[in-house]
């Protein structure tokens, strides 16, 4: 839970400080990228490590502390306002080239996606407990 609060927040952080700021790029293949987010990033096959500002580490101080967290998040619809943008390269496990706001929110809502895959794994798993 701490971890998806604090990817939200650093994502969010992002679009409005970076990606709002950045230049058009009209020559990108929006729909191409925005589909490879969505397949690509709930995928669980495709194994990934948080990087260490996104590990857990007791930040907001409890489950229900990281709750409050994503709960207390101020909605910024104006990234909505404006054209699609590019901002930065991905990392290169993800061939997507440059993302734009849009991409990055579609990336918030398909890495909790991904997590919540995760979730059904773990519960499905013979030794989980079923208490």
């Amino acid at each position: 839970m701490e971890h998806i609060a604090a990817a939200e927040h650093y994502i969010r952080g992002m679009i409005i400080e970076k990606v709002m700021a950045a230049p058009a790029a009209p020559d990108r293949d929006v729909a191409k990228i925005d589909a490879g987010i969505i397949a690509n990033v709930p995928d669980r096959s495709n194994k990934v490590q948080a990087p260490e500002a996104l590990k857990p580490t007791n930040r907001f101080g409890s489950p229900q502390g990281s709750i409050d967290h994503l709960l207390r998040a101020e909605p910024k619809p104006r990234i909505f306002s404006r054209p699609r943008r590019a901002f930065a390269i991905m990392p290169s496990k993800v061939p997507l080239g440059k993302w734009d706001a849009y991409e990055f929110v579609l990336l918030i809502a398909a890495h909790s996606e991904r997590h919540t895959n995760q979730i059904k794994e773990v519960k499905a798993d013979p030794t989980f407990p079923k208490k």
